[in-house]
């Protein structure tokens, strides 16, 4: 079927049209395309700087100031109590102005489905995001500074005491919060690269408070109490007073466990109590141990010096006891603990949490041993004034008010050492190989003979005592003792169940020893033998030019030996013991009777020079006669 002739004009007019249109479009295409050669789209912005139209040089330029700026742009940064702010360039972001302009030329380009972009660039409007360079490792070290300021451990709450007006707050428990790092991460990176987001909020994770408010209000009211009026400590008359405003100064508080969970505690620690009381504490109440001490009479309440047999019986005597004195030291960490009760309390006074030591002898010790009698007492006497009487009387003098505890053994050389000249003591006759010659220290055996008879008649064990070598007629026979620092020793042991007390005294002319305690026996005898088996003595002549020819002068009066038994017989306190008997035999050798002779200074030949003499043939160990 064939159109009419209008028909096919109008189809023929119609295509030609539309040939023309399609001509026309793909020719404005084309002048587009070449338009938007080598520039960025229209449209195209970066933070807000229009870079639409410009070749990538160009947009690159007017960017950099910008992206300079936003740099420095400041990120609001929010966690729980805490309110942060970062700019990118101080956590490790910083922007690539070539990168970016890149990124906005790049738009419309890339394929036949962005044809379209371009051709209506002109009619929309796109923001085109910054390049951003990120220095993952700052961007970190960032995050954790701004974690361990957003971060808490649980708390279970506190104290805060106003020093001026003494007044307590409470500060409530809390929990704990622990900043997820990945998340804000990854959070804080967007907000930084992105200049439309102004704020970030950091992911945290919170736990409940670990104990309720009430424990801590209690703990208020418990310090409100204490800050009332002071704390008072003492011991033994001293006192050490606390005053509020220290005290408010030495409260804290710390956490304890409480069941499964933990709970508020009032804590003073040491360091401060160190700080704050420290020098004061010290002066108040450190002070260093004495023992208890027995008074005891110097002077025995009756006298004993009989040479032969004779007995004792012991004297009931009143011995006052003088309290002891622990040592006590301020020590910082007992103190601490102490305030802690009497905070907690409400108690205002309390004996000093001291560290103390007690001394050797208590005052219970004391009262529990104390003397009861005058066990056994000795009297010896020496002429008034020579060297000897003094180192006698400085050897008493050093073991006088002597304190030996049940089982203990005295010894005289044990506690008065080595008798020298630079301790005070002075040459005096010593006995050396059978001869008196002078050496520091001599003459104490004197003592040593009266110690030793003192202990003899209160019936004590005599561990260790020896005759003089010769017998010295001031002394009892076969009853005296010779001295010899370390070797000869008199030496006794307390057998008794109290405290012996060892007193000297002494005249000008005597001295005398006297030993308190508790008797075991009700009298003790000595009972001397008869002297036997004699021995002679020898005479030795030595020449001196110190005298006129044929003149002497007797240096050593000499003495004959003799064997003698002395007898120790203790009767006991309880009677229905027998007594117990002890024998002593003493051998004495004769004394050498030394004269000298003068002679003429011509007939000495040097090995008869005076003090050259061949020394006395009997022999005998040396000791401070």
């Amino acid at each position: 079927m064939q159109l009419p002739l209008r028909a096919r004009r109008w189809s023929r007019h119609t295509v030609a049209l539309v040939s023309a249109s399609l001509v026309l479009s793909m020719s404005l295409l084309l002048l587009l395309l070449i338009a938007q050669a080598g520039r960025v789209l229209p449209g195209t912005t970066v933070i807000g700087v229009d870079v639409g139209g410009r070749d990538p040089w160009s947009a690159q330029r007017i960017l950099t100031p910008a992206l300079e700026r936003e740099q420095r742009r400041t990120v609001a940064v929010s966690a729980p109590g805490q309110r942060l702010q970062v700019r990118p360039i101080d956590a490790g972001v910083r922007f690539d102005t070539e990168a970016t302009a890149a990124r906005a030329f790049a738009r419309g380009r890339g394929g036949a489905t962005q044809t379209l972009a371009r051709l209506v660039a002109g009619l929309t409007s796109v923001s085109i995001v910054p390049h951003a360079v990120i220095d993952e490792a700052a961007l970190g070290v960032w995050l954790e500074a701004a974690a361990q300021r957003i971060e808490r451990d649980p708390s279970v709450g506190d104290l805060r005491i106003d020093r001026e007006t003494l007044t307590v707050d409470t500060i409530g428990p809390h929990g704990a919060i622990v900043v997820d790092r990945e998340a804000s991460l990854e959070r804080l990176r967007a907000a930084l690269i992105d200049p439309a987001i102004t704020r970030v909020e950091l992911v945290t994770r919170t736990t409940q408070p670990p104990a309720p408010w009430s424990a801590i209000e209690e703990l208020a009211g418990q310090v409100d109490r204490a800050l009332g009026a002071p704390v008072t400590l003492h011991h033994e008359g001293r006192r050490l007073v606390i005053d509020q405003d220290v005290l408010a100064r030495l409260v804290t508080i710390t956490t304890v466990p409480a069941g499964a969970g933990m709970t508020p505690a009032i804590a003073v620690p040491p360091r401060l109590v160190q700080q704050l009381l420290g020098v004061e504490g010290r002066a108040t109440f450190d002070s260093s141990a004495e023992d208890a001490r027995l008074i005891t009479p110097a002077t025995p309440p009756v006298a004993l010096a009989e040479l032969s047999s004779i007995g004792f019986a012991p004297v009931p005597t009143l011995v006052t006891v003088i309290p002891g004195r622990s040592q006590a030291t301020f020590f910082s960490r007992l103190i601490a603990d102490q305030l802690v009760d009497l905070i907690t309390t409400g108690a205002r006074t309390a004996e000093a949490a001291l560290l103390v030591v007690p001394p050797d002898v208590t005052t219970e010790a004391a009262e529990e041993g104390r003397p009861t009698h005058l066990l056994g007492t000795f009297t010896t006497f020496h002429p008034a004034g020579p060297p000897r009487t003094a180192n006698i009387r400085l050897l008493a003098d050093l073991l006088d008010d002597q304190l030996i505890p049940p089982g203990e053994t005295f010894s005289i050389n044990g506690t008065s050492g080595p008798r020298r000249c630079e301790d005070g003591f002075v040459p005096a006759g010593t006995i050396i190989r059978g001869e008196l010659v002078d050496t520091c220290g001599g003459g104490v055996s004197q003592f040593g003979t009266t110690l030793m008879n003192a202990a003899f008649f209160a019936g004590l064990e005599l561990e260790q005592w020896q005759a003089h070598s010769f017998f010295i007629s001031r002394y009892p026979a076969g009853r005296e003792a010779t001295l010899s620092y370390p070797d000869l020793d008199v030496r006794f042991r307390n057998d008794t169940d109290g405290y012996v007390v060892l007193r000297t005294s002494h005249t000008p002319d005597s001295i005398t020893v006297s030993l308190y305690g508790r008797p075991r026996w009700q009298q003790v005898r000595a009972m001397h033998g008869e002297r036997r088996a004699p021995t002679d003595f020898t005479e030795t002549l030595r020449p001196t030019t110190d005298l006129r020819p044929g003149a002497r002068r007797v240096v050593q009066s000499g003495g004959g030996g003799f064997t003698i038994t002395v007898t120790r017989t203790r009767t006991p306190v309880d009677e229905t013991r027998d007594p117990v008997t002890e024998r002593w035999t003493t051998v004495y050798r004769p004394q050498q009777r030394i004269v000298e002779v003068g002679v003429a200074p011509s007939a000495v030949s040097p090995g008869d020079a005076p003090g050259d003499a061949a020394p006395p043939a009997a022999a005998g160990a040396a000791s401070d006669g």
